[in-house]
């Protein structure tokens, strides 16, 4: 049963700290205790440490700890210490919850250790030197700045992490990011009134945690998250998409000689077969208002213009742009509605929410990023993106999908200049950046399962692993039989270069900036859709 600790009206005697009110117990106390359970918990738990660090190097040779930048007392970045789960193969440089399939990077000894948070031990040596306190908000993670943010409406970033806290043994990795911020508000007022009360606070905390742990109780390991609602940014809704292969459809693809819609239709029936019954419409002409939309089950719409070099273009160029990729698909969907279809599927992108920018943080896109567009082909798509999910109702699905760069044999865009340079240099920058990107045959598959099912919603597809760009190149080169040197001595070049004006920086940005979607927002259950993985996917696009 949850306690709630609210209206503590009797407060202890204060001190002022950078304008925050801090309790006697919260400077003096609550650190001596720190300090002295910190000193007996590394004692006590020696063989405990050389034990588990046996088993770590003996199920993965490796480091034995890791660390990891963390947000502490008024959100001054440190390095929190833990005990290595994952296997020596997972990504590095990227916190564990934006990579998708996380289950298959724990090793045997970590998934025991998560389970009942034995990797969170050496965290007593935080504790130590002060990082850390026993109990406290957990540290978010250096890139949650919607934790972060949500936590100043509480002021509970200005008091010491700690190993657990308010939060933590009322529901843990279960929470929303809105109510772990509140409970831990909560913590932190307590905390400054300090006295017995916040002494007692700790105490619960600290013995509910070990029951807590002890019944991994909370923990959610490769949780599942489903598709958008209906809103304009969204907030992930937790339901089973049902998709019947016994099911049969009849599809409309708007828009002619589209790589996307031809590879659709090409897959659907080397696929599926007879679960699909597909035509395709040519949407460059008026004409098209005059062909009924009646029989059809669902409509992909595919017709649009593509991301070109849009600093250059003229404002008839721009007016185009708003009459294909915005008139014409909120019309094709209206038609679609009023003539009884039942889903419209739209293809947005990943530029509603701005671009990948070289030499930055990776921009991790999240259920709580808003849409923020930095050329008008991202103000049409997201204009687009808004329109067409107002018509959406219970008898008419509408699905969005907001594409990362599509790539495959025979694609257009920026791959293909990719491979033309993995096959003729032979150095290469080792740029550490990443990417989502979705393999056409990873696109295909999801587009058939979706109609299958017949939702509608905001998706997010892309591929299970992110990319990161010297490695797809290395990959090509492979493929091809040509030996290429990635090397880190020109990066100071491309550094350089991404401070030139005009197409040289353009350049550098497209190819070496970083902007993923976390992959919580593509793992749907019932669309099993990652038919192939990167290096497969490359393989097969080079063959």
């Amino acid at each position: 049963m949850r306690r709630r600790l609210y209206n503590f009206n009797r407060m202890s005697k204060v001190y002022m700290t950078n304008n925050i009110r801090n309790s006697f117990y919260e400077i003096v106390g609550k650190r001596v205790l720190d300090i002295v359970l910190a000193f007996l918990g590394i004692l006590v738990c020696m063989p405990v440490f050389v034990f588990v660090s046996i088993m770590i190097f003996l199920d993965d040779p490796g480091p034995i700890l890791f660390s990891q930048k963390r947000v502490g007392k008024g959100k001054k970045i440190f390095y929190l210490h833990k005990f290595r789960s994952m296997k020596m193969s997972a990504p590095h440089d990227m916190p564990t919850h934006l990579f998708a399939g996380s289950d298959q990077y724990i090793t045997k000894v970590g998934k025991v250790l998560r389970k009942y948070s034995i990797d969170e031990l050496p965290q007593i040596w935080d504790i130590l030197i002060g990082n850390m306190s026993i109990v406290g908000p957990r540290p978010a993670l250096w890139n949650q700045t919607d934790l972060v943010a949500e936590r100043d409406n509480y002021s509970a970033n200005d008091i010491t992490p700690g190993l657990t806290g308010w939060a933590q043994v009322n529901g843990r990795d279960e929470l929303s990011i809105q109510k772990k911020a509140k409970l831990d508000g909560e913590y932190a007022k307590i905390l400054r009134e300090g006295g017995w009360k916040a002494l007692y606070m700790d105490m619960i905390c600290f013995v509910r945690t070990i029951f807590s742990v002890l019944s991994a109780d909370g923990v959610m390991e490769g949780e599942k998250m489903v598709r958008k609602d209906i809103d304009d940014y969204g907030y992930l809704k937790h339901f089973t998409i049902d998709v019947s292969k016994d099911n049969k459809k009849k599809v409309l693809i708007t828009g002619a000689h589209s790589y996307i819609g031809e590879s659709f239709e090409r897959w659907a029936k080397d696929c599926y077969g007879n679960n699909f019954e597909i035509d395709v419409m040519d949407m460059r002409e008026v004409s098209w208002k005059e062909k009924s939309f009646k029989g059809y089950d669902a409509v992909v719409h595919v017709a649009g213009i593509a991301h070109v070099d849009t600093a250059s273009a003229s404002e008839e160029r721009k007016a185009l742009y708003d009459k294909v990729n915005v008139v014409l698909p909120v019309e094709t969907a209206k038609k679609a509605k009023v003539e009884g279809v039942k889903q419209f599927i739209f293809m947005s992108s990943i530029i509603i929410y701005g671009e990948a920018i070289f030499g930055r943080k990776p921009y991790v896109i999240d259920e709580h990023t808003d849409p923020a567009p930095k050329n008008f082909y991202g103000y049409s798509k997201w204009k687009a993106d808004k329109k067409l999910r107002q018509l959406s109702e219970e008898n008419f699905h509408v699905a969005v999908l907001r594409l990362p760069m599509v790539y495959g044999r025979n694609s257009k865009g920026n791959y293909p200049m990719l491979a033309k340079l993995a096959k003729c240099l032979p150095v290469f920058p080792n740029i550490k950046n990443y990417r989502s990107m979705l393999y056409i045959d990873n696109l295909c598959e999801f587009l058939c399962l979706l109609v299958l099912s017949g939702e509608g919603g905001i998706y997010f597809p892309q591929n299970e692993e992110y990319t990161k760009t010297s490695h797809m190149v290395r990959i090509i080169s492979e493929e091809n039989k040509r030996k290429i040197w990635i090397t880190k001595l020109l990066n100071p070049v491309i550094r350089i270069g991404a401070y030139i004006p005009g197409k040289t920086s353009t350049l550098i940005h497209k190819a070496f900036g970083s902007i993923v979607y976390n992959q919580k927002l593509s793992v749907y259950d019932g669309l099993d859709y990652r038919v192939k993985s990167l290096n497969e996917s490359i393989i097969h696009t080079e063959e």
